[in-house]
């Protein structure tokens, strides 16, 4: 091998290193970002406040975000990632009923799942960043559709249940839910979705 090919690989690779790192750390500075918002919404945001969180200088946050809407983006790209996470979590659990808890759990404690409540970023972000969302909420109801076809299809859930429509309706229901309501909308999605002969019993 040449040292002009020797040269033209390293130098190749650590184009790929520099650019993994950057990566990493947009992304890290992303889930700063994102736990600030979690745990003040959007008016304890802002450049400052997030490179103090994040241990790093403005500076050094400007090279990576230069201003707080591309942080947002940056955000709503990392709830895009979790959702990928969470649909292969939902997979992995086998009992449809499950899956359905599960799920309700995530949206009503978002921040136990590192999740955003979709409701709290929509209102903080930009343009771009709430077509990101509204992806991820279109993700978020074809997920919680399959499964309740999934529930359907295993005679977990009522053949009267409609998954397109039940999810827009369920989803709804536990984005405005609060904490110390959850077990009622537990107990409200279990009577809709329970087959009809338990709901008799």
């Amino acid at each position: 091998m040449s040292t002009t090919v020797r040269k033209a690989l390293g130098s190749s690779r650590w184009a790929d290193l520099n650019e993994a790192y950057r990566s990493g750390q947009r992304e890290s500075i992303a889930q700063t970002a994102l736990t600030l918002l979690i745990e003040g919404g959007g008016a304890r945001l802002s450049m400052a406040a997030l490179a103090q969180a994040a241990g790093i200088s403005r500076p050094t946050l400007y090279r990576y975000y230069p201003d707080m809407e591309c942080v947002l983006v940056g955000v709503a790209e990392l709830v895009s990632q979790h959702d990928q996470a969470f649909a292969a979590e939902m997979v992995a659990e086998s009992d449809p009923r499950r899956q359905l808890g599960t799920f309700i759990d995530a949206v009503v404690h978002p921040t136990a799942h590192g999740h955003l409540s979709a409701v709290e970023l929509e209102a903080a972000l930009p343009p771009e960043g709430r077509r990101l969302l509204h992806a991820h909420q279109d993700r978020a109801r074809g997920l919680l559709a399959g499964i309740l076809q999934r529930g359907i299809q295993a005679g977990c859930f009522s053949p009267d249940v409609d998954p397109d429509a039940d999810a827009r309706f369920i989803l709804g229901l536990t984005q405005q839910a609060q904490a110390d309501t959850i077990e009622r909308v537990h107990v409200l999605v279990d009577k809709l979705v329970q087959p009809t002969s338990r709901r008799k019993s």
